[in-house]
């Protein structure tokens, strides 16, 4: 891949609109790890690599698409929220 982690997530909040609040969600990490690659500080974990590149590989296939059938629907299917551990 040829693009810097930043301009990957990058492209993701422009395609979705989500806030760093949500794309962290979606990502499994904190708001200020995607704040710190957002600003250019791209190292991360590979598994925090792995969730930017397979969601960008989804958000940007969703935006390539010239209608969407359904406009309620969000750019990308959000993820299951995690069950709480007592």
């Amino acid at each position: 891949m040829d693009k810097k982690i930043s301009t990957l997530l990058t492209e993701i909040k422009d395609a979705t609109g989500w806030s760093e609040v949500k794309i962290a969600e979606e990502l499994g990490t904190s708001q200020p790890t995607v704040n710190r690659i957002l600003n250019g500080q791209d190292d991360c974990k590979g598994s925090t690599l792995r969730a930017i590149t397979e969601l960008h590989r989804i958000s940007c296939s969703e935006r390539a698409k010239p209608s969407n059938p359904n406009p309620q629907r969000a750019a990308v299917t959000p993820r299951k929220p995690a069950k709480e551990v007592a």
